[in-house]
């Protein structure tokens, strides 16, 4: 049988310093054929990550939308609704896609590393880290989508099918999700030692790359220390700087490259990627843009009520409120039912009051300890949080907070470059992991250096003597959903440590029968189905998620 490497994607052919892109088709190249190509493997290693861009958007739909910070304010035959209301169907096309697209960079990979020899020159020894780390980093995705938690028996708990050559007639079963983890390992720490061109970073894999995904990798694994020292790699290097609390608005808005604390981002490039302006791009559904985006999913209730504690927290500078008059004050509240509800305010000092059957009444305050206050009403038999806003816009009743941390970038509306790892993240697992230790303060220390970029006052950054009944590893928590919103972290964060996901908050999650409210680390539905397209593919070889 002869043997073909298929490219879905483009081959980007790019010199070694170039940031431009210029695509150039090779489909179902025959092997010999590629050999002879100048630059083959190196022109292949592009071709992966050109794949990556369209690998990405399903990622983070099978990522995110799981999660509490987001909010669909709608119904809609596309199966990313299955992704967002965990009622998961085994033909789920954004699944399948996600599936087909990760097999295909790991083929585009072990295609590389066959050419590829080590030692022989410092571009192959660069090239092959680059192909160890993007394979490592499909894998690491796909365990965690397709496979339970590493704390959840992972001897005997599947993973995903393991494939580590070119051969495409192989047909394996489903590996461990121990064995998925020690082959991650395994690769990165070669990959580790291999890298030699510092001119290839933050759109590139990189030793840093490589090190930040071991910090997490170890951590995910439950092996506090390794996460602690790999952690500390990145942050020494000294090669990374955390965006400056000034700058924290446009954390989309700049490319890769100009992002300080950017590890490695999938780059997109401006006019280019998306022409249209990108209507089916990860940031069109949290936003409209210029007229570009459908708008509807916004950020949680349950978001918001967390990052609007401190008006200083520069995160909420990410969300945009649709504002419909200027000049109507609204203390917008959640029912029973989980539907918005309001009053209008006057403001007076820091006193609102609001009219209730003809009576004047006054909303409830509480200081947040740095000159700021929180708001509640007492209202249909209940004290409820207020969020008090001007008149908002809303979609079937669902209050439009519109997310913009996937979208602008170069100022293009619905252009961005998906972050995989930054410097903030080896802060929070550094921080993690010495809570996990014990170690206190140190693990204060950490959260307090992103929450002083945020500009939290001081009054808000955390000691010892004002957790207040939460423990470390409680606002190392809080910190990371705080930090990492919209990046694909939250639902792995949640199930790693055992943690139920609480999603009672407005959204169309909760319609039609039988909602999750909430969901425990050890459902079914924590895991993605197999997708069937794929089980009948194999013959039967890949067996079925629960």
């Amino acid at each position: 049988m002869k043997k073909s490497i298929y490219l879905l994607a483009s081959i980007a052919l790019l010199s070694l310093t170039s940031c431009e892109l210029d695509y150039e088709p090779y489909n179902s190249l025959p092997e010999g054929q590629v050999d002879q190509i100048e630059g083959s493997t190196k022109n292949i290693t592009l071709g992966n990550y050109s794949m990556l861009k369209n690998w990405v958007e399903n990622w983070h739909r099978v990522t995110e939308y799981p999660g509490d910070n987001v909010a669909l304010s709608g119904t809609t035959t596309d199966n990313l609704m299955y992704n967002y209301n965990y009622k998961r169907i085994s033909n789920n096309s954004r699944v399948n896609n996600y599936w087909a697209y990760s097999y295909r960079i790991i083929a585009g990979t072990n295609t590389a590393l066959t050419k590829l020899e080590e030692g022989k020159s410092k571009e192959d020894d660069q090239l092959m880290g680059e192909n160890l780390y993007i394979r490592s980093l499909i894998y690491f995705y796909l365990t965690n989508v397709f496979g339970r938690p590493y704390n959840q028996n992972p001897t005997s708990n599947l993973a995903v099918p393991l494939k580590l050559t070119d051969d495409p007639t192989e047909n394996l079963p489903r590996s461990t999700v121990e064995q998925v983890y020690a082959q991650i390992l395994k690769d990165l720490l070669k990959a580790e030692t291999l890298f030699n061109d510092e001119t290839r970073i933050k759109i590139y894999g990189s030793k840093e790359s490589v090190q930040a995904l071991l910090a997490r990798v170890y951590l995910y694994m439950g092996n506090n220390q390794k996460a602690i020292e790999y952690s500390d790699k990145v942050i020494s290097s000294g090669k990374f700087t955390l965006i400056e609390k000034s700058g924290y608005k446009d954390f989309a808005v700049n490319t890769p490259e100009k992002n300080p604390e950017n590890i490695f981002s999938i780059k997109f490039m401006k006019n280019t990627d998306y022409p249209d302006n990108g209507w089916y791009t990860i940031g069109s559904m949290y936003a409209n843009i210029d007229d570009s985006g459908w708008g509807e999913m916004y950020a949680s209730r349950k978001y918001l009520e967390l990052v609007r504690k401190y008006p200083e927290d520069v995160r909420y500078s990410l969300i945009k409120p649709v504002v419909v008059d200027e000049n109507e004050l609204n203390a917008y509240y959640v029912k029973d039912d989980f539907k918005y509800a309001s009053v209008i305010v006057t403001k007076s000092g820091d006193d609102y009051s609001y009219t209730e059957n003809g009576t004047n009444k006054t909303l409830n305050k509480k200081s947040n300890g740095a000159g700021a206050f929180q708001y509640t009403i007492n209202i249909e038999g209940k004290e409820r949080t207020v969020l008090i806003d001007k008149k908002l816009a809303n979609r079937n009743g669902y209050l439009k907070y519109y997310i913009l941390k996937c979208s602008g970038q170069e100022g293009q509306a619905q252009l961005w470059s998906p972050v995989v790892s930054r410097l903030s993240e080896l802060y929070l697992i550094r921080a993690e992991a010495n809570a996990k230790l014990g170690n206190i303060q140190v693990a204060l220390d950490d959260v307090n250096v992103i929450r002083t970029r945020a500009g939290i006052p001081n009054a808000g950054l955390w000691t010892i003597s004002n957790l207040n009944g939460q423990t470390a590893f409680d606002v190392v928590m809080q910190e990371r959903q705080l930090e990492f919103a919209w990046e694909g972290h939250r639902k792995f964060d949640v199930f790693r440590n055992g943690l139920t996901m609480e999603r009672i908050y407005p959204g169309t999650h909760l319609s039609g029968g039988s909602p999750f409210y909430t969901i425990s680390p050890t459902a079914n539905e924590v895991v993605e189905f197999i997708p069937e397209q794929q089980i009948l593919l194999s013959n039967g070889v890949l067996v079925q998620n629960p």
